[in-house]
């Protein structure tokens, strides 16, 4: 998986305090070979999307933007007001096929003059694959690309909405609650890059605090009608993640200069969580370097306890070793009660 635009700025805002997801967005690039790059060893975990989950990934948007995007038209029909008919598709993959920069250049100019053309009317309702982009001021990788699966017209609030297709197989649109936080910031994402383009332009509407999530219904490859998310509290968190970035960057340009950001890992803050486990390559590495601290008994010791090293935890138990502050003498007292009711269970 690479540090795309929308995978950095999700994971920075899911733990803005980690220094080396910082550097890790500043390289680019592919992120298990940023590991590579840090540990000097292949990485052998598995690790991204299941290739099933990409293949019915890929299907569900062909068969979504199949014959002008047919099943999309009808069912975003309501969000712009017209018969599926009378909606009119610019589909940017034709236009401008690839991954390339160059590719994404063509689709960001093409998005900004279609943008421009909606406020005076007369542009296509529904978008396929625009390009947007968030600029995090000059510096290395000084913007992040961005490409919401469609973007739409929204006849309720006379611009556009960003919206992503998502192929869980879901029953009456309802969706687990697990499987919502990381789309709502991708969303979030997404809206904040729209409200950048909109803000260039003068007299531009401001765009609503909402993105659109289109799952697959259980039986085939349709789409079920759009779920209006709102996103007001998933755009503030890709904020935060954002000026982390900035800071994280600057970090990293005090240590490293011109060097590779992963070259400086080993004086940056690594912020090990227990999510971090299930989503971030560099999880295992980082939780090496809080080893003996309560950081790596997990996020509820480490929230109690601090950077305290395990060996400090176990004489405050004992009483071996004297509270240096009110906080530790809380933190032994604790402790200290602890050990006694697991002495006194065992005794019973």
């Amino acid at each position: 998986m690479s540090s795309s635009g929308s995978t950095a700025l999700i994971r920075l805002a899911s733990n803005p305090e980690c220094e080396i997801l910082g550097a890790m967005a500043m390289q680019g690039g592919s992120e298990s070979r940023f590991y590579e790059s840090v540990t000097g060893t292949l990485y052998d975990r598995e690790f991204g999307e299941r290739q099933s989950s990409r293949r019915r990934g890929s299907q569900f948007e062909n068969a979504a933007f199949a014959g002008d995007a047919r099943l999309l038209r009808e069912a975003l029909a309501g969000i712009v007001g017209l018969s599926p008919d009378k909606i009119m598709v610019r589909n940017f993959l034709d236009d401008f096929p690839g991954t390339k920069d160059d590719a994404r250049i063509a689709r960001l100019s093409r998005t900004r003059t279609i943008l421009k053309a909606s406020l005076e009317g007369g542009a296509p309702h529904l978008l396929i694959q625009p390009q947007l982009l968030i600029p995090t001021k000059p510096g290395q990788r000084p913007y992040f690309f961005l490409a919401p699966d469609f973007m739409v017209w929204s006849a309720e609030h006379q611009c556009y909405v960003v919206g992503d297709l998502k192929s869980f197989v879901v029953r009456e649109n309802e969706v687990e609650p697990s499987d919502l936080s990381r789309v709502r910031l991708q969303l979030g994402a997404q809206s904040l890059a729209l409200r950048h383009e909109y803000d260039r332009l003068d007299g531009s509407p401001r765009s609503p605090e909402i993105g659109l999530l289109v799952f697959s219904k259980p039986n085939g490859l349709r789409p079920h009608a759009p779920r209006v998310e709102r996103i007001g509290g998933a755009i503030e968190a890709i904020r935060i993640g954002i000026r982390a970035y900035l800071e994280h960057r600057a970090r990293v340009l005090e240590l490293g200069g011109a060097n590779a950001p992963h070259s400086v890992t080993d004086d940056l803050n690594p912020h090990f969580r227990d999510s971090c486990l299930s989503g971030c390559v560099m999880a295992q590495w980082c939780r090496q370097q809080v080893t003996e601290t309560a950081a790596d008994l997990g996020d509820t010791a480490k929230n109690i306890l601090g950077e305290t090293a395990i060996s400090r935890m176990l004489d405050l138990m004992d009483g071996t070793a004297p509270p240096k502050s009110s906080e530790e003498r809380a933190f032994a007292e604790e402790l200290q009660r602890i050990r006694d009711n697991i002495e006194a269970m065992r005794a019973a």
